[in-house]
Order: C-alpha cells, then sequence, then structure tokens
C-alpha cells in the first residue's frame, strides 16, 4: 500500500529532499498550519491497529511537513511536500510507532529534560534552557510546553530505533575498490553512424506477405469506440453579464486584497546559518578581511546550494529574525551576526527587486468583473435545479436555450481522447475531458446526472449515438500497412548490415574502410563511464561498451532512432587509484547507502507486520484531486 504514496516521490527535487526524511525524527512539534483544506472525525487510515482520522492525519502531516522545511531551509507548499513523499514518511512514522509499543520502548522524564536542555537553538550562554527562546518556539508551533514535551518524547524514541536499525557500518574495502572501479573507470569509443538512406529501396510487397503482416499486427489497425453527444453548458460567463456589483463593493474587495495586486520585494539572499556562535564569529572575522562570502561559506563545510536561497521574498526565510534583516541590509552588504530564533546567521543580499503596488484605477474592471463571475457561479446552482425542473417535465436539452440563457451543443463523433476518425481533436468544447469522462460512462436513452465543472459551471449530456469498436480490414488499412511493411523491411535490412559491418570490424578490416562503406565517417568519444549521457550515443550504448573487450566491436540503433551505429572499443583506462581522502568519503558515502538500504527493509517489515490500510477516495478528496464524497469509495488494504 504505501507504494501509492511512494510514486509520487520522484524527480530531483524529492532525491534531495528525501534524504531529509531518513533517520531524522527529532522534529519541532506539530503546527497549526493545515496541510490540505478537509478535516473531519472519519477514519483516513488504519495502522497497527490504530485508526488515524483525516484530521489526525493532517496534524500529523504538518508536522512532518514544518520539520523539513526547518531542515531544507525554505517553505514548501503543502502540494509539492505530498508529491516528494512526506506522506509516506507520516505513513513510516506511525508503522515505527507502532513497534515501539509492542516493545515497550520509552524514554524517562530525566532524559527527556537532559534531550531539551541540550538542544543548541535553545540554550542560553550559562548552558540552561533560553525561556524566551523556548516560548518563542512553542508560539510558532501552536503547543504548550506538555504538548511539545510529548512529541519530543515520541520522536526521540523512532530516532533510536531506526538508529539501531541503520546504524552506518564501514563498507568493506573490497566494495570500497569494486565500486571505485566500475565508478571510474574510463573507454574510449571510435564510431561510425549508418544512415537510412543505405537501406535498399522499397520494394511493394505482394498480398500474400503484406497479409501475414498484418496479421502479426491486427491489434495496431482497430478502429476505437467512437461516440456523438449533445452537450448543455452552463457557464458563469453566460450570466456574468447580468449580475450587479456596486462600486462600494468594488473598492473594499480591492482594499482587502491590495496585496494581490502588486509584487512583493524580492532579493537575492545568501545565508550561512551555525549552531556555535563562535563558528559564525570566526565566519564573519574572514569577510571582513575581504575573503568572498561563499568562498568563507565553503571554508566553512557548506556547499553554495546551502547558502544562495535564490530570489526570495521576505516569507520565504524561516527565521522571523534573519528574515527582518536580510530584507533592511543594503544591496551588496554583509549583515554582521543575526541572533536569530534558530540558529546565527550571516546573511548578504546581492540583488533587490523594490515592491510594485497596481492602483484601483488600475485594476477596478478586473475586480469587477471577478466579483460577478463568483456570483454568478452561485446563481448558477439555482439554474441547476430550474433545468433538472426542466427536463423532468420532459422538455429535452436541444430546447434549453430557448428557456435559459445558455448553449446546446452537439459534439460529433469522438473517441474518449476526444479525437475523431482522422486521428485529431474533433471538438473545442471546453472542460472537455469531464465530459469526455461522462459521455463513455452513460448510454443512448440514459438521463444521466448534471456535472459539476466547479468554478466553470455545470454540463448536461446525451449520448446520441455510439459506434463500438471495430477492427478494420485490411482494404480499410493497405496504404497504412504497405508503409510500415516497407520501413520494417528497410530497418531490418539497415540492422543487417550494420551486424555485417561489425562481423568485419571485428575480424580486424579497418575501422575507417568500413565506416566510408557504411556511409559514414570515424568520429570519437572519449571518456564514457557507465553514467555517460552523450547526444553523440543513444542511452544502451554505454552499458553495451563496458561489457566488450577492447578492439572490441557492436552496433545497435543510434541516437535518432532511424541510424544505426557501430562503434569499436578503442581503449580502456582503469580508474584512478583512490587517495586516503577520496577513501574515506567513499566509505562513508557506502556506509550510508547501505545503511538506507536497512531501514528500507525494516520499514517494508513493520507494514508486513503491523498492516496498513488507507480509504484511497477520502485521501484523494483530502487532497483535492477526487470525486465528491457522494460518490462510492474504495478502501486499498
Amino acid at each position: 500500500m504505501l507504494e501509492i504514496l511512494r510514486q509520487g516521490a520522484t524527480g530531483w527535487v524529492a532525491k534531495i529532499l528525501m534524504g531529509l526524511l531518513v533517520l531524522s525524527f527529532v522534529g519541532w512539534g506539530v503546527i497549526t498550519r493545515q496541510a490540505t483544506g478537509v478535516s473531519g472525525g472519519s477514519t483516513l487510515l488504519t495502522v497497527g491497529g490504530q485508526n488515524v482520522t483525516t484530521q489526525q492525519y493532517q496534524r500529523l502531516f504538518s508536522e512532518e511537513l514544518r520539520r523539513v522545511e526547518m531542515q531544507a531551509h525554505q517553505q514548501i507548499p503543502a502540494a509539492t511536500a505530498h508529491q516528494i513523499g512526506v506522506d509516506q514518511q507520516v505513513i513510516s512514522g506511525l508503522l515505527i510507532d507502532a513497534h515501539a509499543r509492542d516493545l515497550n520502548l520509552g524514554i524517562s522524564d530525566q532524559a527527556l529534560a537532559d534531550k531539551l536542555k541540550n538542544e543548541k537553538s535553545l540554550q542560553a550562554p550559562d548552558g540552561s534552557i533560553d525561556r524566551t527562546a523556548y516560548a518563542y518556539l512553542l508560539q510558532q508551533l501552536g503547543l504548550s510546553d506538555a504538548g511539545y514535551r510529548d512529541m519530543l518524547r515520541r520522536n526521540t524514541v523512532r530516532e533510536q530505533l531506526l538508529g539501531s536499525v541503520g546504524a552506518a557500518a564501514p563498507a568493506p574495502q573490497a566494495l570500497v575498490e569494486a565500486f571505485n572501479q566500475m565508478q571510474g573507470e574510463q573507454r574510449t569509443l571510435d564510431y561510425f553512424l549508418v544512415p537510412p538512406a543505405k537501406a535498399p529501396a522499397a520494394v511493394a510487397p505482394d498480398d500474400a506477405k503484406l497479409k501475414e503482416f498484418f496479421e502479426a499486427r491486427k491489434e495496431q489497425y482497430k478502429a476505437p469506440e467512437y461516440r456523438t453527444a449533445g452537450v448543455l453548458l452552463a457557464s458563469p460567463d453566460d450570466i456574468k453579464g447580468t449580475m450587479t456589483v456596486g462600486d462600494d463593493e468594488v473598492k473594499a474587495a480591492y482594499d482587502a486584497t491590495k496585496e494581490s495586486y502588486g509584487k512583493p520585494e524580492l532579493r537575492h539572499v545568501q545565508l550561512m546559518t551555525f549552531q556555535d556562535k563562535a563558528a559564525a564569529e570566526k565566519a564573519l572575522a574572514a569577510i571582513k578581511t575581504g575573503k568572498d562570502f561563499l568562498a568563507v561559506a565553503k571554508d566553512m563545510g557548506l556547499a553554495e546550494a546551502d547558502v544562495d536561497r535564490g530570489l526570495i521574498k521576505k516569507s520565504q526565510l524561516l527565521d522571523p529574525i534573519a528574515a527582518d534583516a536580510a530584507f533592511k541590509l543594503e544591496n551588496d552588504k554583509v549583515s554582521d551576526l543575526i541572533d536569530g530564533a534558530l540558529a546565527t546567521s550571516i546573511v548578504r543580499v546581492t540583488e533587490i527587486q523594490p515592491s510594485t503596488q497596481k492602483s484601483f484605477d488600475d485594476v477596478k474592471g478586473e475586480i469587477r468583473d471577478k466579483l460577478a463571475r463568483e456570483r454568478a457561479v452561485k446563481a448558477l446552482l439555482d439554474f441547476r435545479g430550474k433545468i433538472e425542473d426542466a427536463r423532468a417535465s420532459g422538455t429535452q436539452l436541444k430546447e434549453m436555450p430557448g428557456k435559459f440563457p445558455f448553449k446546446y451543443t452537439e459534439v460529433p463523433a469522438m473517441d474518449k481522447d476526444g479525437k475523431g476518425s482522422d486521428g485529431k481533436p474533433a471538438s473545442t468544447l471546453p472542460n472537455l475531458a469531464a465530459i469526455l469522462k461522462a459521455m463513455f460512462a452513460s448510454d443512448v436513452g440514459v438521463e444521466a446526472d448534471p456535472i459539476d465543472l466547479g468554478q466553470s459551471g455545470w454540463a448536461w449530456v446525451e449520448v446520441k449515438d455510439v459506434k463500438a469498436a471495430r477492427q478494420k480490414t485490411l482494404d480499410e488499412v493497405k496504404a497504412d500497412v504497405t508503409a510500415a511493411f516497407q520501413d520494417n523491411a528497410a530497418a531490418t535490412a539497415l540492422g543487417k548490415l550494420a551486424l555485417d559491418l561489425t562481423d568485419r570490424a571485428n575480424k580486424g578490416e579497418d575501422f575507417a574502410k568500413l565506416a566510408a562503406e557504411g556511409g559514414g565517417t570515424v568520429k570519437t568519444v572519449a571518456a564514457v563511464t557507465r553514467r555517460t549521457k552523450s547526444p553523440e550515443l543513444p542511452p544502451a550504448a554505454p552499458q553495451l561498451a563496458f561489457s566488450l573487450a577492447k578492439g572490441t566491436a557492436a552496433s545497435l540503433t543510434a541516437a535518432d532512432g532511424k541510424s544505426k551505429l557501430v562503434f569499436k572499443v578503442a581503449d580502456i583506462k582503469p580508474a584512478k587509484p583512490l587517495d586516503d581522502a577520496a577513501r574515506k568519503d567513499l566509505t562513508a558515502q557506502l556506509g550510508q547507502e547501505m545503511s538506507g538500504a536497512l531501514t528500507a527493509q525494516y520499514l517494508a517489515s513493520l507494514e508486513k507486520t503491523y498492516g496498513f490500510s488507507m480509504d484511497k477516495a477520502a485521501f484523494d478528496r483530502m487532497l483535492g484531486n477526487a470525486p465528491p464524497a457522494d460518490q462510492p469509495d474504495q478502501t486499498d488494504q
């Protein structure tokens, strides 16, 4: 079941942030911001026999999101958090909690107090808890002292369990050497292309061969199901002109949303943060001697990506004290030490884009139109009821425009993708995807329910005709099948030519002469590794090259998908021996990867042992991408 949540955790952003989601459960607590706009008391999921309501899940999601934001030093929209795997992390935490209960694990009050006291961001100069910083933290999190301690107790137990399972062990040196060799070995490839023009001229197949070719590929030549329908669209744009909006309402709306009609001040911010104030003082001293800000950050062990926050608005900096300082700083200046709410920091601003603001006169027409449309959307509910009453009394959809200010359209025959028999889009009707879904879910003569198009209004669809999917005959598609036959024959012949040239190269014939015979010239690409991505080579070429001995040739389809590539391994360079620093780094890297694999296995075993079920339909509704709750739900086990 966790695979449903894992599917969204892809892409480079996910890979970066997912690194923050493993082996780091000590968090900062529950915040009051909701992850989504839905709340409720119904059971959303069950983990280890414990029911979790939608409202409880939103609280847990918000807690986890806040922790990730604080580690990433940037705000992350809830929608992005769902995509990068924060949901998976919430579920993993609940599974670990179930295991902890079985093991009767806990943490003493004294150990919890010590942990709180040792939190550097909360320490006063004398080593005690800074009550002001602690109160500020609780205020930010919306927690009482007891609530924060309960949260910290739970997350500490999680950390201990994960730490014991995934404790990094030194990678075996044999593995380190093998990995270095695999990663660092390089190969030089000589290659040439055999272009499609070298294939023999196309020959028209006889009827028997054409029929054989068609029979083997009949599935490619099926006509899909086509449907025609009548559609009544009730759009708010049809009636917004009848809505009355007073000047005072327009002005009030402008005053209430004034900030949305402008652009906030943006600054390109570079920010170094330190838990150790002495380290911050050392960095600032180096900057004051004239050393570049980023160079100092590098010396302090900070990557440029960790320091450079890009062009941002003030609210994108999590620490409000650091944000205030950054947005008061002159351009191209470096701040003094900033004793922030979360850490000590140093800021440099390299660009300032001032805020802008549109006047009331600039946007009053836009606001009036927006308010009128909002009223029209609400008014459509009344029209919906009247149209349904008219249908009940026998009025046909095509007759509705005579009674109501809406448009009726008869859409031509379309398949489920909205394409006609010519393969081109058959209609430009708005909200076509929703209309197609209704068309192919109904049938001729069925009076289907209206479709809620949200802010786009309502639609009524009646299916007029259905042409079932069918197998096309060879006579219908003879021209297409003949062209496909000839293309296939040409590709086969070109492949045979490339294989012949490859065999001759492996027998010792001159590679340059073979290239000329094949219609190309020899080119060379050097320093190819197993991970090389080159526009000159198809993706499969590096892996194939590393399976060959020096001097051996091979062929495959070229990067253009049409030509054939013939290449030879011209040289092999073993990986460079590891120096002490590189060996240490690689040993640590492999150890962490082994630790991550153990952690993943542990979490998978917890899911199997304790069980996990989710109301998938309710989860989708919570994310805002599912049908309303009055439609049938399905629960995934």
